[in-house]
């Protein structure tokens, strides 16, 4: 259920992204709305773009927080800390390995 949320959040996102390419598209042309130059608009929509790019980071940020706090109360963890707790038994036993050909 968690992974269906987490791929609908960033659809979401990815489509306010998309949509904010499409503007920033239609208003390069030189053009005047409402006695507005298109330059004062595409420098107010770039205001807008890092505002909205800023909302999506720290819209990630909270998903993530919320995410891990659900795993960890359901007793899971995240592939990313599996491989990585794999990839240190390997490291222990390789290690283990090596003392007992020592000895």
């Amino acid at each position: 259920m968690s992974d269906l949320l987490k791929k609908g959040f960033y659809t979401g996102l990815g489509a306010g992204l998309l949509l904010k390419d499409k503007i920033m598209d239609a208003v390069n042309a030189p053009v005047r709305v409402n006695d507005s130059h298109a330059e004062e608009l595409r420098h107010a929509l770039n205001a807008l773009s890092k505002n909205l790019e800023q909302g999506v980071d720290v819209a990630k940020e909270v998903g993530q927080e919320e995410l891990d706090r659900i795993l960890q109360r359901l007793g899971l963890v995240k592939a990313e800390d599996l491989e990585e707790m794999k990839a240190r038994i390997a490291e222990l036993e390789k290690k283990l390995k090596e003392r007992d050909a020592k000895s």
